[in-house]
């Protein structure tokens, strides 16, 4: 039987937002298991960005009109989510557009006449959210964007605020997650898997990242379950009385290894890892223990291979993030 660790992997490029991932030779019936594992993670647990509120002059709720413009307010609360956003922020961002129409024509309302923001990038401009067809329309409005992983529902209390109409979301950068197993051989053993998996994502990141972030999500779960397994089967798990000078002793100890600082200008990480967490002020390596790896991704200065190379070292130095 071949080892689970002998696979290699090979990208293949269908556009710029979709690719299949070749893995294998897997052994016989692993191809499911992987594929399932990866799929449903993929289409779960990654973080992205959408719009949850919505607040349009001369809208007062959802089954409102207005004048001279082509869509009712329904289909404009659809068109908004189709809008490919990322934000760089962890807390809610606030974008305003504004459009007049022209006499004589239709004047298109795009994605990229939302006034810009250092916080958040609008990955598809072209896209039209909806069309003017007087000189007198206009389409002023205000939505709110906002980081997270999965679908919610809308939130009901922002209704409070006059004209506020909340919408459900789905922040997930993935769109589309397909897998098949095809047969693969190794010299002359023939009963063996090969999974091809297609993603596709809106844009906002790529399928490498995508299942970058998922792989990722599964190695904490894995090495979390390894852990406990080894606690049980050493019987670690099974909690010892300690006498009073002990519990001293060992509270003491723990709390100076815990202590002791891992300074950023020591570890001879790359330029651009380094000068991202200084101008940050994690000087301690351990300042980044509890964050999310959102927090961490969106450290200003950050890219993704700076992030790959930090989330090693923090492995090395057993610096959980959240």
């Amino acid at each position: 039987m071949i080892s689970l660790n002998q696979f290699v992997i090979k990208k293949v490029e269908i556009d710029q937002n979709t690719s299949t991932f070749e893995i294998g030779p897997l052994p016989k019936g692993f191809g499911h298991t992987l594929g399932t594992f990866l799929r449903r993670t993929l289409l779960s647990a990654i973080p992205g960005t959408a719009i949850t509120a919505v607040k349009i002059d001369g809208v007062q709720h959802e089954y409102s009109s207005l004048e001279g413009v082509s869509d009712d307010v329904l289909t404009l609360i659809l068109s908004l989510k189709n809008v490919v956003l990322v934000s760089k922020s962890l807390e809610p961002v606030t974008l305003d557009i504004k459009v007049s129409g022209k006499d004589g024509e239709v004047v298109e309302v795009k994605a990229g006449d939302f006034e810009p923001s250092s916080e958040v990038e609008i990955v598809n401009p072209d896209y039209v959210i909806t069309r003017l067809t007087s000189g007198k329309a206009k389409f002023v409005a205000s939505v709110t964007v906002e980081r997270g992983i999965g679908y919610i529902l809308p939130k009901e209390e922002l209704r409070k605020e006059l004209s506020m109409l909340p919408l459900d979301a789905n922040f997930s950068p993935v769109q589309l997650v397909n897998y098949e197993i095809t047969q693969a051989r190794v010299g002359k053993e023939t009963e063996l898997d090969q999974l091809n998996l297609t993603v596709q994502t809106n844009g906002s990141i790529t399928p490498i990242e995508a299942l970058h972030i998922a792989v990722d999500t599964l190695n904490q779960t894995t090495e979390h379950l390894m852990t406990i397994t080894e606690q049980m089967l050493t019987g670690k798990e099974i909690s010892v009385t300690l006498s009073k000078q002990q519990r001293q002793i060992e509270e003491s100890t723990t709390s100076a290894v815990s202590e002791t600082p891992i300074k950023v200008t020591d570890l001879n990480l790359s330029t651009r890892l380094t000068n991202a967490l200084l101008k940050s002020n994690y000087d301690d390596l351990r300042k980044l223990s509890g964050l999310t790896e959102e927090e961490v991704a969106n450290i200003r200065g950050m890219g993704s291979k700076s992030f790959e190379e930090l989330l090693s070292v923090l492995k090395k130095y057993d610096i959980k993030l959240v």
